[in-house]
């Protein structure tokens, strides 16, 4: 991805001043804050206009690309914040530029922080279905893991996928008593979601069809890109932290960093997070481009999140030794993490599974070589 020497100083600035703001007021504890404080750091975050960040400027926004907004969301990761930004910074403002209708009615309240989304994929077993009746629709089924749904004010649901003749995508005000919330290994919450006969109006609707199908890839594109981004944040931090440990700790006479073992695992940990950076580069530049990239983009960065990630933050681990397995300590955090980062929207296997589709078909590979097959 190439930017322009303004671009790259656009981009500067703002990682520069996300990570100020995010490391005075959202530092990494042990224990999670309470809601009141989280409300209150979203609050400053809208301030700083985090949320109308990727809004197009036809709705008040500044236009950012995906670079930007996952350069904030890596930012967030090196915390370890506790509610992901991926449906508010990333998702949700893509989503505005393309669908309108009562989606981009909530913009004004995305940006001012008062409106909060949560991505909701449909479970794969038992999926979700939106009927129509004669007022509007009834949503029925069960949902997959979905992050802070409990906390958000709107739901993006993901209906009748299997096929492009039921597929819907919808705009959903949430629903409280559809919440199963799921606290996570790694100290967020998550929630699956359960539809029995739910009401909702015609304006819910924001695509059907095979327009349904390409807008819930293009999200889970971005969720994927947004999950990357997070623990490449989070990885980052704990290698900063792993080698200034072994920096200071003495051990024989010497600091641990000066051994050549110790040194030899450090080198592949930082192997492995800048492939994952590589390929986060390169989910980001392929969100804007054409849709079989941006597939092969987002599940090549998703393997590499699954092996390499959790490779490099193993080594973390057994760099730090018995410190690391304590839960005051930052670095096995990360690990958890990373771990449930590889698990949503798809394990690493079936990832490898879809990249390989993906790759292999004829339908994801260029029409040169398609033909020549």
């Amino acid at each position: 991805m190439r930017r322009s020497p303004d671009q790259r100083d656009d981009d500067r600035l703002l990682r520069e001043g996300a990570r100020r703001f995010l490391e005075e007021t959202c530092p990494w504890t042990p224990r999670p804050p309470d809601e009141a404080a989280q409300d209150e750091a979203r609050r400053a975050m809208a301030q700083l206009g985090w949320f109308g960040l990727g809004l197009p400027e036809a709705l008040g926004g500044a236009g950012a690309d995906a670079l930007q907004a996952l350069a904030i969301i890596e930012e967030a990761g090196r915390v370890l914040l506790r509610r992901s930004l991926a449906a508010d910074v990333l998702v949700a403002p893509r989503l505005m530029r393309a669908a309108g209708g009562a989606l981009t009615s909530l913009a004004p309240g995305l940006a001012a922080g008062t409106v909060r989304f949560a991505l909701v994929p449909e479970d794969p077993g038992t999926g979700i279905g939106a009927t129509r009746t004669g007022s509007g629709l009834r949503l029925d089924g069960r949902s997959a893991l979905a992050l802070d749904a409990g906390t958000a004010t709107h739901w993006l649901v993901e209906a009748g996928g299997r096929s492009p003749n039921g597929a819907m995508l919808l705009c959903v005000a949430a629903h409280p008593p559809a919440v199963e919330v799921r606290r996570l290994i790694d100290g967020r919450a998550g929630a699956v979601l359960t539809f029995d006969g739910l009401n909702l109006p015609d304006t819910s609707v924001l695509a059907t069809g095979h327009e349904a199908l390409a807008r819930m890839a293009e999200i889970r594109d971005c969720a994927v890109a947004a999950l990357v981004a997070d623990a490449y944040g989070a990885l980052a931090a704990g290698l900063d932290l792993t080698v200034g440990y072994l920096n200071q700790r003495r051990q024989f006479g010497q600091t641990l960093g000066s051994f050549q073992a110790v040194q030899h695992l450090m080198a592949d940990a930082f192997c492995n997070l800048e492939t994952l950076r590589s390929l986060l580069l390169w989910t980001a530049a392929a969100l804007d481009g054409e849709p079989m990239e941006r597939r092969r983009a987002a599940r090549a960065a998703k393997v590499t999140l699954g092996r390499e990630g959790l490779a490099a933050a193993s080594r973390l681990i057994q760099a730090s030794g018995g410190i690391a397995m304590t839960e005051e300590y930052r670095v096995g955090h990360v690990y958890k993490r990373l771990q449930v980062a590889a698990g949503l929207h798809g394990g690493t296997e079936a990832q490898i599974r879809e990249l390989a589709t993906a790759t292999l078909s004829p339908e994801g590979r260029p029409d040169d070589e398609a033909s020549a097959a």
